[in-house]
């Protein structure tokens, strides 16, 4: 038996040797095969960041380096324990493989748990076709699972257990106390690390749920919970043919449900922007999710700064699909958000594809938060779970508070690729599909490949699955809605809370011609229309208002719900009209326009004003900071190249920009709920009225003044152009 200075010795250096080998393998494949996350940029570009990109290797390599460390030393102590125990003779080449044993042995298993567990997770760092993985796929269970995880337990213990008792016959409490430590250090570092949230969640303290009833009642707290891509019509009130959301639809029929909203930009940035400011784009300002630097501190007031002014506390709880709460200047106090997603520093750190898959497989967690934010809110991975058991225990801190507060909860549950954990992901999946999409939608396991899939129609996708995928990725969004209503009852706040339940954008799905959010207005809107339901419990109501809204009106709304003074900013109106009395006439007009299209758009006019490719529009003007933006000779033209169009409750007006000038399409949305038939022929009159309306909207875009090539008359009907490609005559 060796010395114990000797096995602490040999110990560190052999898992040192291991876990180097380990890193040189991995540093190697992905050199070869480098890759990296986000949207491509000009080579020029690429070698400024040369040096950074050789410091985010070295940056993943050390961390690769201490994780592979750690666990080689188990297998090095378990080792040294079984000499003793198992009367085995001393050999460093069977030390070394011990410890390299011991890093595949739970590194295999925790890629065995993601693969069942949360596939998107690898899917996002693979190189190669998923499907491979199909039968091992089919193997897993969480019952295996936990009977794996406790025949390795057992496998150890049964090592170590007669090590350490022939060492306590020695008595060499030296040795004991250092394995004993040093076990009691490997569970304490995996308790808090493998730890998915930051703090416990627990109840209110009794203290603050006995306070005199009414202590909090002239300033009610506010609670928005959203969903990044959620449509409206898979929630309970649009009679969708699966029963996708009952714990939201719990919620509606004690609420307020406004089944017509629309977003004016079906972006996420441009959005969340209109919504809190409770104006239309070109008033923020944030016309794309490439934002520069100067625009980021609006020049409009917002709904977070106002509820600041009235002491309220007010956060934003989100994932990568919501970094821009924090990269936007909203004013939240208290700020559980990533880095800004579109930063080339940012994604340079996440690394290449075999690397970022390692370490993914230990930073779905508190430890990948805390030292690698990069792969804990990787895109394409859910963290929906984490994030609303984040936001339980902030509301469990927050009603211990005098002050009421403002909780932002944004979430990329049902955003794409659309991937879920275990077993959303399968719930409507048939038993006998063997396609590619069998955990998220096809080859969308980043941004680069939705912008490579943007110009794709429907042919190059398995829809019916999407769809499925999709509504797994609803159904986890309800549960965990169900949740956190619940542990808002458990802490006596419900009576107190105002409940948003809001989405940024929808979805098209192809039904117009393509897929996406954003591209076009063609049809009933299925990118631009989002769910939105109020509840205020002070008010006994439970209602839809079918008349046409906007997400403009959210911020106004909610200010006089909480008797707080309107935006002096605003372009939004007031709902609370409407919540009261579900006939009133609100006769409200919602302004849409398109986002910046990241390719071709299927079914574009041939001759639609169009702009370079993302590769030549993307400059970074702060080297230091990395933000990516447009290049700002090209911001002008991609903000006249966008579709924009007015509708009310009837009636929708669409103007599509063109070489030989705006092309206009008039829709009866009772009769053409579709949006097949132009009828801007037949109804002079209010495509007049219409048209007006939606340039005197035009007119005030700073962007868009001196630069009008409209006719005064709609186009003939041969010049009105359907989805399908079709020569021009002009």
């Amino acid at each position: 038996m060796l010395p114990l200075s000797s096995q602490i010795y040999l110990n560190l250096t052999g898992s040192a040797i291991a876990a180097a080998l380990v890193v040189v393998a991995l540093l190697f494949f992905s050199v070869r095969d480098h890759t990296r996350t986000g949207p491509r940029v000009k080579e020029e570009i690429a070698q400024h960041y040369s040096y950074y990109l050789l410091y985010a290797l070295l940056r993943l390599g050390t961390w690769s380096f201490v994780i592979c460390f750690f666990l080689a030393t188990a297998g090095a102590s378990l080792y040294f324990l079984a000499i003793p125990g198992w009367g085995l003779n001393y050999s460093f080449p069977l030390l070394l493989l011990c410890t390299l044993l011991s890093i595949v042995v739970i590194s295999t298993f925790l890629f065995c748990h993601y693969l069942l567990h949360i596939p998107s997770l690898l899917i996002s760092s693979v190189r190669f076709r998923f499907s491979r993985l199909m039968p091992l796929w089919r193997q897993l269970s969480p019952q295996r699972l936990r009977t794996l995880r406790w025949l390795i337990l057992l496998l150890a213990t049964g090592i170590a257990l007669p090590g350490l008792y022939q060492l306590l016959l020695r008595a060499q409490w030296g040795a004991v106390f250092f394995y004993g430590l040093q076990a009691g250090l490997y569970y304490a570092i995996y308790t808090w690390g493998t730890d998915s949230t930051s703090k416990p969640i627990q109840p209110a303290s009794k203290d603050s749920m006995q306070k005199a009833p009414g202590s909090r009642d002239k300033k009610p707290n506010l609670l928005m919970i959203g969903s990044d891509t959620l449509r409206a019509d898979r929630l309970g009130s649009a009679d969708y043919i699966r029963n996708l959301s009952p714990q939201i639809d719990q919620l509606a029929e004690q609420s307020v449900s406004f089944s017509n909203c629309y977003t004016p930009l079906a972006r996420t940035a441009p959005s969340l922007a209109s919504m809190l400011t409770g104006t239309w784009p070109h008033n923020h300002g944030i016309r794309t999710n490439y934002p520069y630097d100067e625009q980021l501190d609006l020049p409009v007031d917002n709904l977070i700064q106002s509820l600041n002014k009235e002491g309220y506390t007010t956060a934003a709880v989100t994932d990568w699909a919501g970094a821009d709460l924090g990269k936007i200047n909203f004013g939240f106090k208290q700020l559980n958000v990533p880095q800004d997603q579109w930063n080339l520093k940012y994604l340079l750190r996440q690394g290449p594809a075999g690397i970022r898959l390692f370490l993914s497989l230990f930073c779905h967690n508190r430890f990948g938060k805390k030292f690698l934010p990069e792969l804990y809110y990787l895109a394409g991975i859910p963290l929906t779970k984490q994030l609303f058991s984040d936001t339980r225990a902030l509301i469990s801190e927050m009603a211990d508070n005098e002050e009421p507060f403002c909780i932002n909860l944004f979430t990329a549950t049902t955003h794409v690729p659309f991937g879920s954990d275990h077993p959303y992901y399968d719930l409507f999946t048939p038993k006998e599909y063997a396609g590619d999409s069998q955990f998220i939608m096809t080859k969308l396991a980043s941004p680069e490949e939705i912008i490579e899939k943007q110009e794709l129609g429907p042919e190059a996708f398995d829809v019916p699955q999407i769809l499925n995928l999709y509504d797994g990725c609803v159904v986890q969004f309800d549960d965990e809605v169900g949740k956190l209503l619940e542990h808002l009852k458990a802490c006596d706040l419900a009576d107190n809370t105002i409940v948003v339940i809001y989405s940024d954008h929808g979805a098209d799905f192809f039904e117009t011609g393509s897929w996406g959010q954003g591209n076009t207005l063609m049809g009933d809107d299925p990118s631009g229309r989002v769910p939105l339901i109020i509840h205020d419990p002070r008010r006994v109501q439970s209602h839809v208002v079918e008349q046409t809204v906007r997400s403009i009106d959210i911020a106004p709304t909610l200010l006089e719900l909480l008797a707080i003074t309107p935006l002096k900013t605003g372009d939004g109106q007031s709902l609370v009209a409407a919540m009261d009395e579900p006939t009133i006439k609100l006769d409200l007009l919602a302004y849409q326009e398109t986002g910046l299209w990241l390719g071709q758009v299927p079914g574009a006019h041939p001759q639609h004003l169009g702009y370079p490719n993302l590769l030549e529009l993307l400059d970074i003007p702060d080297k230091k900071s990395g933000m990516l933006s447009i290049k700002p000779e090209f911001y002008p033209r991609v903000v006249k190249a966008k579709d924009r169009s007015v509708r009310n409750d009837r009636w929708k007006l669409i103007a599509m920009p063109t070489e030989m000038g705006v092309i206009y399409r008039l829709y009866d949305l009772q009769k053409d709920p579709s949006c097949d038939n132009d009828v801007s022929a037949s109804e002079e009159e209010v495509f007049s009225i219409l048209k007006n309306q939606l340039n005197e909207l035009i007119a005030a875009d700073p962007l868009m003044h001196n630069t009008s090539r409209n006719s005064d008359k709609p186009l003939p009907s041969k010049a009105r152009y359907p989805l399908e490609k079709e020569k021009t005559d002009a």
